[in-house]
């Protein structure tokens, strides 16, 4: 039985209204490359390409950040952070004007401390573009846009273990959703995919690219279902491999 109510903290609506926007209006500019820039402990060196693909000219700039994530999986910023990984990486350009269909390469070089403790460290890269102004000089205020690329660096011996827990169901925006917790523990963080599954392997719900940063140590996780039939059910997890990630959960439920 499907709940018909199910409250949001107002934050995690305003910061998922907030995404929405950002991503169909970036991808109207701005194109790029990856989503994630993943430092292995093998790797010191990435890149990341931004491209026009819009018919302005447009500036933009960049800068690293840090943030955290709360239990709801909303993304607020924050002023430090002991697993901070700004000190070490570097990149260029900051700042610059890419032409319509043109592209610009950031590249990123890591320069880690000696005595770095094993773990995972991570930043924020942050890129703010604006359209250049017109000949009359005029800029719309609604062409200034922002989107957050996390940076995760590895260092030394990590491990992670995760679970699945507490699975229900309701109705989120007028559409089926299954809720569940998963845990996290260890000194990486999580990204992986979720799967649900009928006994006869019918695919009935996904949700992908979902984080858990440490310190996290559990996180709400709700997954959209496209046909949500009575009966029982799997719930199916598998980590990233492309990111550091080899934990396959699964959890039996009945709808």
């Amino acid at each position: 039985m499907f709940k018909s109510m199910y409250r949001f903290p107002l934050f995690f609506l305003a910061f998922s209204v907030i995404s929405i926007l950002f991503s169909s209006q970036v991808s109207a500019n701005i194109a790029l490359s990856k989503f994630r820039v993943y430092f292995d402990g093998k790797n010191r060196t990435a890149s990341l390409q931004l491209r026009n693909t819009g018919s302005q000219d447009f500036k933009y700039s960049a800068e690293l950040i840090l943030n955290a994530m709360t239990e709801e999986g909303s993304i607020y910023a924050v002023s430090d952070d002991p697993l901070s990984a700004k000190s070490f990486v570097r990149f260029s350009p900051k700042r610059g004007t890419i032409s319509p269909g043109e592209r610009q390469a950031i590249r990123f070089a890591l320069r880690k401390p000696s005595g770095l403790l094993d773990g995972e460290y991570r930043a924020v890269l942050r890129i703010v573009t604006e359209l250049a102004p017109t000949t009359g000089g005029n800029v719309n205020l609604a062409s200034k846009l922002a989107y957050n690329v996390p940076i995760i660096v590895r260092h030394g011996d990590v491990e992670a273990e995760s679970t699945l827990s507490s699975p229900s169901t309701l109705i989120f925006n007028g559409q089926p959703h299954l809720q569940l917790w998963q845990t996290r523990t260890g000194n990486r963080s999580l990204f992986g995919n979720f799967i649900v599954e009928t006994k006869e392997g019918e695919e009935i719900g996904v949700l992908n690219n979902v984080a858990v940063y440490q310190p996290l140590e559990r996180r709400k996780i709700l997954i959209p279902l496209t046909n949500a039939v009575d009966g029982d059910v799997i719930i199916r997890y598998s980590e990233n491999k492309k990111f550091g990630g080899d934990i396959t959960l699964s959890l039996p439920f009945t709808l």
